[in-house]
């Protein structure tokens, strides 16, 4: 065998696993429907809670798989001088229940600067509320998270929702 015949084969063992493996690939793609994107049937889910002279408004929908969307409001009257609290906040939440708690990402602007935040967010349900929770924060890999969940305390809340109607 010469040199030329040699270099051919070495090419042909080389390319032809390669051409195998690209035609089997297309078999393993999952075939994605549009109904895995549209919500299912629950309709929009309003809440509203009012606390002293402040005020705040969620609106959420649940995708099929568990998962929530929606917006919530924050507005308060009377924010304290030199207060981390500015007038208003208004944000998109995404998250999950898990069992009877929603633990979301609450991504805001405040009313003032339209600086971004990104917040996590607790809420547990009774009956036909939802009440916000509030815990002990870190920082981590950019990202703030409740320390501990089992140590969210939900009994002194300032704000609990509960539902309305809907409104566009």
């Amino acid at each position: 065998m010469d040199n030329a015949m040699k270099n051919k084969i070495y090419k042909l063992i080389f390319l032809a696993p390669l051409v195998l493996f690209s035609c089997n690939q297309h078999k393993n793609i999952p075939q994605v429907h549009a109904d895995s994107y549209r919500l299912n049937k629950n309709p929009e889910r309003c809440f509203v809670a009012v606390y002293q002279k402040d005020s705040a408004f969620l609106k959420y929908k649940t995708a099929p798989d568990g998962n929530i969307q929606g917006r919530l409001t924050l507005k308060y009257a009377e924010p304290e001088p030199m207060a981390v609290e500015k007038e208003f906040d208004h944000g998109e939440i995404k998250g999950k229940f898990t069992k009877d708690t929603l633990f979301a990402d609450y991504v805001f602007a405040d009313g003032d600067n339209k600086t971004i935040y990104r917040n996590p967010l607790a809420m547990l349900k009774k009956g036909n509320k939802l009440v916000l929770g509030f815990g002990v924060t870190i920082n981590y890999l950019g990202r703030t998270w409740f320390r501990d969940h089992r140590a969210i305390n939900f009994n002194k809340s300032r704000f609990q929702f509960v539902a309305a109607e809907c409104r566009n």
